[in-house]
């Protein structure tokens, strides 16, 4: 198999529907251009909600695994480095994980080629580079921090970027980069503020430090902004597919779909959607402020593991 395209679909329907969306978009365009060399893995608590096809590989994931990945400070975004961890040893494969709020408009075969050939690694788009004026705490802690995080596989002298994560492309057999990236996002995530892109950052260093980078660009759509609208979106949008399909005539109904960017906007903007997103705001700071606090417990009370000498 030359290539796996991952997907991780955890914690509720809005989030499956996303991620079915994404699969159809794709599947659309793997058959209609004969990509047969290309399959699909899902990782998923809902196998159920994943369409059901010969290039779609399933893998169910428990309760407790998301749990335990959630890590000892609950932080939700370790579940991506460790099911990624776990594809990579088990696929065999060059690979490449996709959010699951995106839509795919096109095939990038060169990138597929560039990963299936090695020395690479792609992720959506170059988000900047750190300064006084783009995450400055960031370039901070990596100073502060330099000795520990060069034991754990930062390179000399890299230069910092952030690289967006909805997109992780890597060669087969890369578990250097994701032993390090699971590692230094470990060890950064209670030392440094603020913490909700750590998991993006610790692959952004390790990805400079060990490749060449590429961006995979507008071969996916990837409406992160509408994150509260989307799943209303695709309720409607699915409700208009005939149950009467076959997943492949879902497929191309979904990715000849034209996105409604007027009626994204129409549901932010109505009075009860406000509210909605008001209490996912507040739901998400809660937690966000517990990860604060086991941070502080951890550094109160020297419960913090420290880095090896060597990866």
């Amino acid at each position: 198999m030359a290539l796996h395209i991952v997907y991780l679909s955890h914690g509720g329907k809005k989030y499956h529907d996303q991620t079915r969306f994404s699969i159809l978009t794709l599947l659309h365009l793997l058959i209609a251009e004969r990509r047969d060399d290309i399959q699909v893995a899902v990782y998923t608590d809902d196998p159920a909600s994943v369409p059901q096809h010969e290039l779609i590989k399933i893998f169910p994931l428990t309760a407790q695994q998301l749990r335990s990945y959630r890590g000892q400070f609950d932080y939700v975004h370790r579940i991506k480095l460790m099911v990624m961890q776990w594809a990579n040893a088990e696929l065999g494969s060059a690979l490449m994980y996709v959010d699951c709020d995106t839509r795919w408009l096109s095939l990038p075969h060169s990138v597929f080629q560039a990963l299936e050939q090695g020395g690479v690694c792609c992720m959506h788009v170059k988000e900047g580079s750190l300064g006084p004026g783009f995450f400055p705490e960031y370039q901070a802690a990596v100073r502060k921090h330099e000795a520990p995080l060069r034991s754990l596989g930062l390179a000399d002298g890299l230069a910092l970027e952030m690289w967006n994560s909805g997109v992780i492309g890597t060669p087969a057999g890369a578990d250097a980069f994701y032993a390090s990236a699971l590692a230094i996002n470990d060890y950064l995530l209670p030392r440094m503020r603020p913490r909700n892109w750590t998991e993006q950052f610790a692959l952004s260093l390790v990805a400079c430090s060990q490749y060449r980078m590429l961006a995979l660009g507008d071969a996916l759509h990837h409406y992160w902004n509408y994150s509260y609208e989307a799943p209303i979106y695709l309720q409607e949008v699915f409700s208009a597919m005939d149950a009467s399909w076959d997943v492949e005539r879902q497929a191309r109904y979904c990715a000849e779909l034209e996105w409604d960017e007027a009626r994204l906007k129409a549901i932010q903007a109505a009075p009860e959607h406000k509210h909605r997103r008001r209490s996912n705001k507040w739901r998400a700071s809660i937690a966000k402020r517990k990860i604060d606090l086991r941070a502080w417990l951890a550094l109160l009370t020297g419960g913090l593991s420290q880095p090896p000498h060597q990866v």
